[in-house]
């Protein structure tokens, strides 16, 4: 562990224990185990410090959703009780995270931590919302922001009770419990109801939830790859349709820069098929382009 890591370990379990604000740049170097005066070396300021244990958490959970994402093995809901699972492991792994962020600590700290909190959120409804129409379908598209919301808060509150109040669940049961609750909801909603949220409301949360570079490409892989389910079935591939998304797929999956003339050849080539999810995949391609 370098001297980052212990400085940003240190403070965070004295924020979740002390408080953000009760906390000082004194007591974050002595639980480091080196002078204050050594401290402003890494970090120039306590808000410095709470920004890189957000970012650095959540830049973890994130790359790690998306490798489970890539494996091709699994379905959708596969896919998705995995990326819960490490998401609950990574939670329960760093629990002063989640104290800081549900106890009375929780309160703004500045703008840089309160937007950085915001684009989080913003991130993980859109990934909840996505997984879930890839779960349950077109049908539950309009009520997926509702969905979103719903699981988040049910986790929320389960990880209230791990975190905050040391309470033991069986991890094993946890994801698969909740899923099925969630289960349950998709299959209540009718055609006559309404939805609370939807995508005019949530604008703010939706365009920032894919508003980087490397969010849009995550996107579009995600696009294609359940472009490729739906089609597998087909006979569409007799026309080079799995091919070419394959090819498309591995633009945005190559370390290199993404050719852009190459994806312009294969849209392209594509456009001519009326695709499930076109229209999704050419917003998403235009964004990372953007």
């Amino acid at each position: 562990m370098n001297k980052k890591e212990t400085i940003i370990r240190a403070a965070m379990k004295l924020f979740a224990q002390k408080g953000y604000h009760a906390t000082s740049m004194q007591e974050i170097a002595e639980q480091s185990g080196m002078a204050k005066g050594s401290l402003y070396n890494y970090f120039k300021s306590k808000e410095e410090i709470a920004v890189s244990i957000f970012r650095c958490h959540y830049e973890i959970l994130f790359r790690k959703i998306f490798e489970v994402s890539q494996d091709k093995n699994l379905s959708a809901r596969e896919r998705f009780e995995k990326q819960l699972c490490i998401q609950i492991e990574e939670f329960i792994r760093h629990k002063e995270l989640v104290r800081m962020h549900m106890g009375e600590q929780a309160v703004k700290v500045n703008d840089e931590v309160h937007q950085l909190a915001f684009r989080i959120r913003a991130r993980i409804l859109n990934w909840y919302r996505q997984a879930i129409i890839d779960m349950y379908g077109e049908p539950v598209r309009r009520f997926s922001l509702d969905c979103a919301a719903i699981l988040n808060g049910m986790l929320k509150e389960y990880m209230f009770y791990v975190a905050v109040e040391q309470k033991e669940l069986q991890r094993s049961h946890f994801v698969p419990f909740v899923l099925r609750r969630l289960d349950a909801i998709v299959k209540s909603l009718t055609e006559e109801e309404k939805p609370l949220l939807n995508d005019q409301m949530m604008e703010d949360y939706l365009c920032l939830g894919l508003s980087t570079k490397e969010e849009a490409r995550q996107q579009i892989v995600a696009y294609i790859h359940q472009m490729m389910d739906m089609l597998k079935d087909t006979r569409m591939n007799e026309s080079g349709i799995i091919d070419s998304l394959e090819t498309l797929e591995q633009e945005f999956t190559q370390e290199d820069d993404v050719r852009k003339f190459m994806v312009e050849a294969i849209l392209l080539y594509l456009e001519r098929f009326s695709l499930p999810l076109w229209k999704e995949l050419n917003e998403a391609i235009a964004r990372y382009f953007a």
